[in-house]
């Protein structure tokens, strides 16, 4: 029992003081923890250095700021994870972390502006609504490199390394998505002018494919398309095809008669003139040289009489002046039905062009992305000055996690890994002194339980006891 006299539970709103092996050494102590009399390195240094008050140090311009309620570079360090109590200890290092909460301010704006001019090329136009969007990147960004500055890296290489190597990574990637945007809008000029230069090119041939395609002989109501032409023929309910192809047939009919006549009538001049020669008594081959009618020249004048009988030249001339007067109203007809021709294509390739052209619509990203690749492709100076706007953003981008590395381990960071070891202490101590103070607990709620038992025990005995004289009593009675 004398052990459960010790063990007595705080009463409800009582704090248990602590014990003295659980209490810790002021030198691991939070701050906020440190007894009000406890000297602090600044007290010693005021009490060994008594005397006039030293003159205040000079200020540099954010700590005047600061001074005079703004709290500019207080607000800076918040982007920068630090913890200002912390930070009061060592102010030589306020400068440091003022400059990286800077950096990461810097690139959450980059990345803000980074959107903006995404989210306005990819939709060809501007609105306040875009702010919205903006706005959550900016503070997305802001708290990624926040986290990315502001938690540990490690004491050791080893644990500093893959670390590193994890956050740079992050980095790089979104400095590649961060930086896309910023290198289209660098060299905008050049990638509008390549696309519109594509587009028009784009518009060109399919009019110059239409006008290959849909030639004067196409076949009234379409027909099957060329090789090359499927998708490209036009529907004309009459086209001067067929007057064309007739016109060619009679022109063929009207050459091959031309000839025929031609050498019909040379051949019979050729007899009638050596038949004249004959009679008239000329000389030369095949003449006899005698003036009159005689056998040769009755017999050349039979010749020319035969091939005139046999080689009807005067109902040739007559088919072909038919022929002629035919080729003539075919031209007529021709020209008219090329006219009405021409003007329907011509309206019909306007609507195909129009029609390509209002699916051009405005210049999307992907569409801008694809001409800065091209241009990068066909112009060395341009390709390096892409790729030099495009890295120097993703290195910017990387900046806040390689000036944290870069820094090494300073005197704040030591500070907080002393802070998070003594918390963790004094949590792991209060945690045992609450199960210590739940032990105890048990042990005198089971010593309880324990006395209630025996005094429940001795109460049963107490009125067996009572029973058993009541009935020896009532037994002595009777006898």
């Amino acid at each position: 029992m004398d052990d459960n006299e010790n063990l007595t539970l705080p009463r409800p709103g009582e704090q248990r003081p602590p014990r003295p092996e659980e209490q810790l050494p002021d030198d691991q102590l939070p701050d906020d923890q440190l007894p009000d009399d406890q000297p602090t390195e600044e007290t010693h240094l005021t009490d060994q250095q008594p005397g006039p008050a030293p003159k205040p140090l000079r200020r540099g311009r954010i700590d005047t700021v600061e001074a005079g309620g703004l709290r500019v570079g207080r607000w800076i360090r918040v982007l920068a994870g630090v913890d200002e109590k912390l930070l009061d200890k060592v102010p030589q290092e306020r400068a440091r972390y003022t400059g990286l909460g800077g950096v990461v301010l810097g690139t959450a704006t980059i990345a803000a502006f980074s959107m903006w001019f995404a989210i306005t090329q990819l939709l060809g136009f501007s609105h306040p609504l875009v702010i919205v969007p903006v706005l959550i990147w900016f503070f997305f960004i802001l708290n990624f490199d926040r986290w990315l500055v502001s938690s540990a890296l490690g004491s050791g290489w080893r644990k500093r390394v893959p670390t590193l190597l994890m956050r740079v990574t992050m980095a790089f990637l979104f400095g590649v998505i961060i930086a896309e945007p910023i290198v289209l809008r660098v060299f905008q000029t050049a990638i509008e002018q390549h696309i519109r230069d594509e587009r028009e090119q784009e518009l060109a041939d399919l009019r110059s494919k239409l006008l290959e395609c849909n030639p004067l002989t196409t076949t009234p109501g379409g027909g099957t398309a060329a090789p090359g032409c499927e998708g490209y023929t036009l529907t004309f309910e009459t086209t001067p095809g067929a007057t064309i192809e007739e016109l060619a047939a009679r022109r063929a009919d009207a050459a091959q008669l031309q000839a025929v006549i031609d050498t019909d009538t040379k051949e019979l001049s050729r007899i009638n003139d050596l038949a004249r020669r004959e009679c008239v008594g000329d000389s030369g081959p095949g003449l006899t040289g005698r003036f009159g009618v005689g056998p040769n020249c009755r017999r050349l004048r039979d010749e020319a009489d035969t091939y005139a009988a046999t080689h009807p030249i005067a109902p040739n001339l007559a088919r072909l002046t038919a022929l002629q007067t035919q080729i003539s109203q075919l031209e007529t007809k021709v020209s008219t039905g090329r006219e009405d021709f021409e003007r329907t294509r011509e309206t019909q390739i306007a609507e195909r062009v129009a029609e390509l052209k209002s699916h051009q619509g405005n210049i999307g990203l992907l569409e801008r992305m694809e001409a800065l690749n091209e241009l990068a492709k066909t112009n060395a100076a341009l390709f390096l000055g892409i790729w030099a706007v495009r890295l120097f953003f993703i290195l910017v981008d990387c900046m806040p996690v390689m000036v944290k590395f870069l820094g090494g381990t300073t005197t704040y960071d030591r500070l907080v890994d002393d802070r998070l070891a003594s918390t963790a202490r004094v949590h792991t101590r209060k945690l045992s002194t609450r199960y210590d103070e739940a032990d105890a607990g048990a042990r005198k709620r089971r010593a309880e339980l324990d006395l209630e038992v025996q005094e429940h025990t001795a109460g049963l005995h107490m009125r067996l006891d009572d029973a058993v004289r009541e009935l020896a009593n009532r037994l002595e009675r009777r006898r």
